[in-house]
């Protein structure tokens, strides 16, 4: 999508190029047929594109030869021979083609953003193309497919470079060998070297533990000494309130018990005079009472 995408762009800018006759204040802004792949159509020689594009299909035909079960040599397995070449040729054509744009554009009306334009195309060619071939090509792609050829047992080896396969089998099993000794060692002395911190933060914290233990300790006694100290105090103090308070009540509970005691008395005392004087009246009407029954009585005989 982004190669047919760049070409679409390239395309069109040749077409508004030409149009314009060289004068880029002219011509029109272009976009691809997928514009959201228009960031990756800087490059208009469509190298940058091209080259993962043909990488792409290269693998895809080579997973289906191992689908179908189809022997293949790993000397140049996924791609082709001669692939390194034609991709390094691919971006010095980019690369020239980018050069060579410039010249087409009319130099009274050329911009900086026309030379940076044809300095992208001259340059991300030639960028891909590196890249491909000495960063993904070589250290990725190749040995991948060659351990899935290996693995599907259907890697094939020219009689020729047999020998020389055997050697470096042997030089690569030599070498890992080595280095898993190696990385055994350091493994090792690394994890003595980690023992031996861990012992030692271990023996650190722990001291640091029982220090703060002790501290925090002590601290805690000397607290609950001094709150203990001043529980008595107060326990004392509110002791000798608390009695001189109830001495001064009970002083005047009897002071007012005394008071009362006085008053009922006079009152019972007055109640009973008064009870004997109303008694000595009744006694009187009595006799009085008594004294005219008589006189009646006496007067009826």
């Amino acid at each position: 999508m982004a190669f047919i995408n760049n070409i679409a762009v390239l395309v069109r800018w040749w077409r508004s190029f030409l149009a314009a006759n060289g004068d880029s204040t002219a011509m029109e802004s272009v976009s691809g047929v997928f514009p959201f792949l228009d960031w990756s159509a800087v490059d208009h020689s469509a190298v940058t594109t091209f080259i993962p594009m043909l990488g792409l299909w290269c693998m895809t035909i080579a997973l289906l030869k191992l689908i179908r079960r189809v022997n293949v040599r790993t000397e140049n397995f996924p791609f082709f021979k001669g692939s390194d070449q034609l991709n390094v040729a691919l971006g010095l054509f980019g690369t020239l083609w980018g050069i060579i744009v410039i010249g087409y554009f009319d130099l009274a009306t050329v911009t900086m953003g026309d030379l940076m334009q044809c300095l992208h195309t001259a340059l991300f060619s030639t960028l891909m193309a590196v890249v491909w071939v000495f960063m993904i090509d070589h250290p990725v792609i190749r040995p991948l497919f060659a351990r899935l050829a290996e693995k599907a047992r259907l890697a094939v080896a020219d009689d020729d470079d047999l020998s020389a396969a055997v050697c470096g089998l042997v030089a690569r099993i030599n070498e890992a060998a080595n280095s898993f000794e190696k990385h055994q060692k350091e493994f090792e002395e690394e994890s003595a070297r980690r023992l031996r911190e861990y012992e030692e933060m271990f023996d650190k914290r722990f001291k640091a533990y029982e220090e703060a233990l002790k501290a925090r300790h002590g601290a805690y006694a000397e607290k609950f000494d001094a709150m203990l100290e001043n529980s008595e105090e107060a326990f004392r103090r509110r002791h000798i309130s608390y009695e001189a308070a109830f001495e001064s009540r009970l002083a005047g509970y009897e002071k007012e018990f005394e008071k009362r005691q006085k008053e009922y008395v006079e009152f019972f005392a007055r109640r009973i005079d008064e009870l004997e004087k109303r008694v000595a009246e009744e006694k009187e009407n009595a006799e009085k009472a008594n004294a005219r029954l008589a006189a009646v009585a006496s007067a009826l005989k």
